[in-house]
């Protein structure tokens, strides 16, 4: 379930390089080695620090070039193309792509061609038409690992490698080609022993099998791939506490997975309990995302709440007492116009929330119905959307994302729905995000999620369409 999907071999290692035994400095020392600067970056990475991070990388990078350390340079290149694949500025993906091709063609050590091809096989994943060339990369990446002598020192995670290869013979390829997907899988388990952590490994663990099923599925196989789906489920309650949220999306992908399998069995009484949890799953993440909303508010509150004590306190030393009763006022319309805002924003989310679920109880009276009337149901979605984005946090994104829903083609839309089966309302939710202009980042922000997740739910999309994804996004 953790699809690392496209993202590739670019979460096989977040290296702090033991190799070479450096000791690490202090933290918060002034950074003039290049193995402090380029620990201090990926410590931004994780933060969210991206423009931090890549000014320390560039700097580390010249200061390993200084010293020839070639290894060291083409890892800070790899990271800072980590970064832009990420936020989807493939403009300067290119350009780390050509500096580690230029590095490679100069010095081709072990590590070197590792980063290289790993990072090639990620640029091309994303590429129109290009995915033998993210496989041949792929393949390049893997014999380059096969050839370290100790993985682990780089913080390396192999089965990361293995599995998205697997991945790639999966979902490019109709029908899938399934002995080299269970090859690799093969791999990636025998592998997940090198993870870093024991999170590492369930995560793989619970992205391994989920693949496993979803195989056992294509080969009709259907009580193999219920144990196997139902293992997962037991892997994600491990998980729960590190990833609440992601963990939500991934527990409804299973129950929607094991409604579909019974369902095709005529299992009606399984189906119908399985579909349940998904309501119920679906509840819990409403429930979720309305905590969220209260405590974003409640924060503001708190800010504006300090501000005017501030200026109150300014005011006691330079205006009468009717200025500090007009802020007591203030102070208290502002209290109640946030409650109203809750209470408000409580019972919208209340009501959309009972519309998704009789949407969702209803999907087959609707479909029935779509022919018959003047009322698109996918304006209803896009009005939904537009609802959302403007009444929650202000993003960077939301204008621009909604002038784009408003443009959108739905005839054209609701024509490549057609070709798919089991297109759910949060399915056509995702699309219409996707087909907006979206990008993965913005999108699980939006929807209170993690990266991975939307990988996941744009992977099963694919898997709904039997003939080749209709949709350029």
């Amino acid at each position: 379930m953790k699809k690392v999907l496209l993202i590739l071999f670019l979460v096989s290692y977040s290296v702090v390089d033991m190799k070479y035994g450096v000791g690490c400095m202090a933290y918060g020392q002034e950074a003039t080695d290049p193995y402090v600067l380029r620990l201090e970056a990926l410590h931004d990475i994780d933060k969210g620090r991206s423009a931090d991070a890549q000014k320390k990388l560039i700097k580390a990078y010249d200061l390993f070039v200084e010293t020839k350390n070639w290894d060291m340079a083409s890892m800070c290149l790899y990271e800072r193309a980590i970064e832009y694949m990420n936020i989807a500025d493939w403009a300067n993906m290119r350009a780390q792509c050509e500096e580690l091709r230029l590095l490679y063609k100069q010095y081709p050590s072990i590590l070197v061609a590792y980063n290289y091809h790993s990072v090639k096989s990620g640029y091309y994943s994303y590429m129109e038409d290009s995915i033998h060339l993210a496989i041949e990369h792929g393949w390049s990446a893997i014999d380059a690992l096969e050839q370290i002598d100790n993985p682990v020192a780089y913080n390396i995670v192999p089965v990361w490698n293995y599995y998205n290869m697997a991945f790639f013979y999966d979902v490019y390829f109709h029908p899938s080609m399934v002995d080299s997907v269970r090859h690799y899988l093969d791999l990636a388990r025998a592998s997940i022993k090198d993870s870093r952590t024991r999170k590492d490994s369930l995560e793989a663990l619970i992205s391994i099998v989920d693949l496993e099923a979803w195989q056992e599925y294509n080969e009709k196989d259907y009580p193999e791939a219920e144990a196997m789906m139902l293992h997962v489920l037991e892997l994600i309650d491990t998980v729960a506490q590190t990833s609440p949220n992601t963990v939500v999306t991934e527990r409804g992908e299973a129950y929607k997975f094991m409604a579909m399998i019974h369902e095709e069995q005529g299992h009606w009484r399984k189906a119908f309990t399985y579909q349940q949890k998904l309501l119920d799953n679906n509840e819990l993440r409403y429930d979720e995302d309305k905590r969220r909303v209260l405590q974003e508010v409640q924060t503001q509150y708190q800010v504006e709440k300090q501000q005017l004590e501030m200026d109150k306190l300014v005011a006691e030393h330079s205006r009468g007492r009717w200025l500090l009763v007009a802020l007591w006022l203030l102070l208290l319309l502002l209290v109640i116009g946030c409650w109203l805002l809750v209470l408000g924003r409580r019972n919208a989310e209340a009501k959309l929330y009972e519309a998704a679920l009789e949407a969702d109880n209803m999907r087959q009276t609707i479909q029935s119905l779509e022919s018959q009337t003047d009322v698109d149901p996918l304006m209803i979605l896009v009005d939904d959307l537009v609802a959302q984005l403007e009444g929650g946090a202000r993003r960077d994104y939301v204008e621009r994302t909604v002038a784009q829903l408003r443009e959108l083609d739905l005839g054209h839309i609701q024509v490549m729905l057609s070709h798919g089966k089991k297109i759910t309302t949060m399915d056509k939710r995702y699309i219409l995000c996707f087909a907006a202009g979206m990008t993965v980042e913005e999108i699980a922000d939006f929807m209170s999620l993690e990266p991975a997740s939307v990988y996941t739910v744009r992977y099963r999309l694919r898997k709904k369409f039997d003939s080749d994804y209709p949709f350029s996004y």
